[in-house]
């Protein structure tokens, strides 16, 4: 196994994943306005304010009229105080700082990890290509504070595969905080399961069997134990599993979509990589981390969600095998070339690492205030709200999907919004379908409707009797009830 020491000794494994780790929240920064192109994150910090404002965790429904007082398991409710405490003190800008920290720190973390097993050279091809996968999600949502622990996890399994030991038993409260985070926790524990099936399979006799069985079986019942420390309990760890059920549901929103290979996908170019890669430099790889890499592709094209998965933990799961076989690749010009590049970032960036971060960190503050400062604009009908707002427009209303986290965010219950698991297939069923829309607004006594420009439902309404068109922009259009008046 290659280790640090193989290393120039010129090449600091720490300013290295650091200089990463400060390209990385740049590159964050340089996203602009397309960290806050998610209509969910004006939900995740209006369930934060509501949360620190009270002072507990909500298990009812108190957003919606459509299903108020009914079961809501609030999962991402640590990244919801995080997001809304942020927001409230230091607003957008404040999430574009918290979104690029955690991904730097992701990448700082992975980049010195490999570091253990890979030379410089590989060690920053690996990161990039985690980075590549990573960044065209790269938005203010609870899965990006998760990313940091992701990497910690794995390397963690990874380690102690390496070492032939169990993990330590203090390393599964990162479970805890991973599981208060983002529902993805589960897929962790997959992870450990499966390292740990690993550590079994390659086992010499009984004694270190048993060895094994107690070790792993100790570390993932610590882990296991540590998901159900939340406020929501056993229902926090089911619902993961609940929604993988929702069928109808997952089939319609686009993050649980597989990617449409129709468009540019970097899953796509990801995978001609890691075969050119392999299939170049003969590189073998222990069938066990094969299946595992099996189980993260199959998630990522099943829901494309999962690809910032697939490229985080694949360097993580190679590093080992790779580092033994690359080290006994002849030295390329390129490679020489590239460790002179690796020595002047490690010089430059063991001086000035602390004054780059801190101009970066100011600059997070000017590059956030550009552009829309209520967030994305097509999940933002601000202009729409207000219009009905003056006309003093009242009653309950039928909401596009994507705008009921604004709605929530500003203090009107919403038909629907993003928390899909609080509605169900069946209810998402009937709101897809416009031949329910007359039964819709008459059994939830709809009073007036705001609709995306593109929404099918529009056209049906301006032709639907007792109701008429009240106001329309670039982002969204309202219709009232004849019925409704205005002063």
């Amino acid at each position: 196994m290659a280790s640090s020491a193989s290393l120039s000794p010129a090449v600091s494994p720490t300013a290295l994943p650091l200089s990463i780790g400060l390209l990385s929240y740049a590159s964050a920064l340089a996203r602009g306005n397309a960290l806050l192109a998610d209509p969910d994150v004006y939900l995740h910090i209006a369930v934060g304010r509501l949360i620190i404002s009270q002072k507990f965790v909500p298990h009812t429904d108190v957003f919606s009229y459509s299903m108020q007082d009914s079961h809501w398991v609030v999962h991402e409710w640590l990244s919801e105080i995080i997001f809304a405490f942020v927001y409230d003190h230091l607003g957008w800008a404040g999430l574009f700082i918290v979104v690029g920290i955690a991904f730097a720190l992701a990448m700082a973390l992975l980049a010195r990890a490999l570091l253990k097993y890979l030379a410089p050279l590989y060690a920053v091809i690996a990161t990039l290509t985690a980075w590549g996968l990573c960044f065209p999600s790269l938005v203010a949502r609870p899965h990006v504070l998760t990313l940091p622990i992701v990497v910690a996890w794995v390397s963690i399994l990874v380690q102690a595969r390496a070492t032939n030991k169990a993990p330590p038993a203090l390393a599964a409260l990162l479970m805890l905080l991973w599981a208060n985070l983002h529902g993805s926790f589960v897929i962790g524990l997959v992870l450990a399961a499966l390292f740990a099936g690993e550590a079994l399979f390659n086992v010499a006799d009984r004694h270190a069997a048993r060895t094994v069985i107690i070790g792993w079986g100790i570390f993932g019942l610590l882990a296991l134990a540590a998901t159900f420390v939340t406020p929501n309990g056993a229902a926090g760890v089911l619902l993961p599993v609940q929604m993988t059920r929702m069928n109808f549901t997952l089939s319609q929103i686009s993050e649980w979509q597989s990617p449409n290979f129709q468009r540019p996908q970097p899953l796509e170019i990801w995978l001609m990589l890691l075969l050119f890669g392999t299939l170049l430099l003969g590189i073998t790889i222990p069938i066990e981390r094969i299946v595992m890499l099996l189980v993260l592709l199959h998630l990522a094209l099943l829901h494309q969600r999962h690809t910032m998965l697939l490229g985080v933990v694949t360097p993580l799961l190679f590093a080992p095998s790779l580092g033994r076989q690359l080290a006994h690749q002849p030295e390329k010009l390129v490679e020489s070339y590239f460790k002179g590049v690796f020595t002047a970032v490690s010089s430059v960036g063991a001086r000035l690492s602390g004054v780059a971060a801190a101009l970066i960190l100011a600059c997070a503050v000017t590059l956030a205030q550009r552009g829309n400062p209520r967030g994305a604009a097509r999940f933002t009908p601000a202009a729409a709200l207000a219009a009905v707002r003056l006309h003093q427009i009242t009653g309950p209303v039928f909401n596009d999907f994507n705008f009921g986290g604004f709605l929530i965010f500003s203090a009107v219950p919403v038909f629907i919004d993003g928390r899909v698991d609080v509605y169900g297939d069946d209810f998402l069923r009937r709101y897809l379908r416009p031949e329910e829309l007359p039964g819709l607004l008459s059994q939830y006594h709809i009073s007036w409707t705001i609709l995306g420009t593109a929404h099918p439902d529009v056209a049906l309404l301006d032709h639907l009797p007792g109701w008429r068109r009240f106001y329309a922009d670039s982002t969204a259009i309202v219709h009232i009830r004849e019925t409704t008046t205005s002063p």
